[in-house]
């Protein structure tokens, strides 16, 4: 089974061309699981070691259901704040992990400032990265760690957002600034 989303955007209203400026804030919502990325490194790891089958106390469920976690649509919570000034940009970590997929649409003069200690990573991160003896910043740039979407906002919009999210019951970690 494969599921394929299609969208299409006026380029004038792409959030690359909302001003991105240093200072503002990344602000993450939690993935559901690995989403679409690093699933050879987590096949190869995890199936050298474990059955599909086999409950894994440290996920709280079998391999197989880790593995097969659904992708989060983070449409539903986005949708009503997709207009809002405050918010100039969206990165939906993929392959390429936070950094690469974040910095496409930064300018070429700024850079992520990101506290990698702010959140708890779910822990098929953690067990793909002791089982395959997976350096850190391997595991960085082939998974989400945990971070499914970035907002970029400018930081006088972090009240009326965090509002928003908590409307909808979605949580969020502030990761840190565009600089």
């Amino acid at each position: 089974i494969s599921g394929t989303i299609v969208g299409v955007c006026e380029k004038s209203i792409m959030m690359p061309n909302r001003n991105i400026n240093k200072g503002d804030y990344l602000v993450g919502l939690p993935s559901t699981g690995l989403h679409t990325n690093g699933y050879s490194l987590a096949r190869k790891v995890l199936l050298e070691e474990y059955d599909v089958h086999d409950y894994v106390d440290d996920l709280g469920m079998s391999v197989g259901e880790s593995l097969l976690a659904i992708h989060k649509s983070y449409l539903p919570v986005l949708n009503t704040v997709l207009d809002e000034k405050w918010l100039v940009g969206i990165s939906h970590i993929t392959g390429g992990g936070i950094v690469e997929n974040t910095m496409r649409i930064l300018g070429k003069d700024q850079k992520l400032d990101i506290d990698w200690q702010s959140w708890e990573r779910p822990a098929i991160f953690s067990l793909i990265q002791r089982l395959g003896n997976v350096p850190e910043n391997d595991l960085r740039h082939s998974m989400n760690l945990g971070i499914g979407m970035i907002l970029i906002i400018k930081p006088d919009g972090f009240s009326d957002l965090k509002s928003h999210l908590a409307s909808q019951g979605e949580s969020y970690i502030q990761l840190g600034t565009v600089n």
